[in-house]
């Protein structure tokens, strides 16, 4: 699937948005960005690694205790302490997606390109996410139910619903998917937007402002939006061993 990139012209005005790298005609923006995020995520790992202490905890050992915490007691409460393992599967998807989203705040770092897009706006890295999560969460169905089980699921009374229980799973990654990437990408195409206003032709402070504020305001989004793909990870997980959770 081709990479989905913001156009040059909106209602006449130039939209900012650059070079693309590309590699054998292929745009590689998507891929740069993720691994400039992921590589983040093991760094600031190996950051609190080397940094954590039981009796003066830095700043951002504080803020990923809460993190962790967080996602510890959604796990408990929904699936119970044999499914802690999904703790640091959560943790790691919350921290990469909230990274991926915050990158097209940062300037651009390659030439003729005034904001580095974020790979959350590429369906894409959305996709692989969901469908990371869909595979993972069947997996563990199938062993807290077995095969028989897991099938039999579908199938249960009234019968004539199995189609659409099939339909719901199978949607389960889209839908995810989907919501993670519309509202990214709806935020790069605001920026976009402010940019190009803020261009020497169409320069005013007050475009600047704007997009400082709305650069704010996506990254409390991009929070959001972390939390939630993280949360809908915990809450398949749940669902997918709803009864031997219970």
């Amino acid at each position: 699937m081709a990479s989905l990139h913001l156009p040059a012209l909106v209602g006449g005005i130039n939209i900012p948005v650059g070079d693309h790298i590309k590699v054998a005609g292929l745009d590689m923006d998507t891929i740069y960005t993720t691994a400039l995020a992921g590589l983040a995520v093991m760094a600031l790992g190996l950051y609190l690694r080397a940094k954590v202490s039981s009796e003066k905890p830095n700043k951002v050992q504080v803020l990923w205790e809460l993190v962790v915490n967080w996602v510890s007691d959604q796990v408990d409460s929904g699936l119970g302490p044999r499914y802690r393992h999904v703790v640091p599967l959560a943790v790691t998807i919350f921290v990469l997606v909230l990274l991926c989203n915050w990158v097209e705040i940062l300037p651009g770092l390659w030439h003729n390109t005034d904001y580095l897009p974020s790979p959350s706006a590429d369906v894409n890295l959305t996709y692989a996410l969901a469908v990371l999560v869909f595979v993972l969460t069947n997996i563990a169905s199938i062993r807290a139910r077995g095969v028989g089980g897991y099938v039999k699921a579908f199938f249960a009374r009234p019968r004539w619903l199995a189609p659409i229980r099939i339909l719901e799973e199978l949607m389960k990654p889209i839908t995810l998917a989907l919501r993670l990437f519309g509202n990214i990408f709806s935020g790069g195409i605001m920026i976009a937007l402010l940019l190009a206003l803020a261009s020497p032709l169409y320069f005013a402070p007050a475009s600047i402002i704007f997009s400082v504020a709305w650069k704010v305001f996506d990254m409390a989004i991009g929070v959001i939006q972390a939390f939630i793909f993280a949360l809908l990870t915990i809450l398949y997980y749940q669902f997918a061993v709803a009864e031997e959770a219970h």
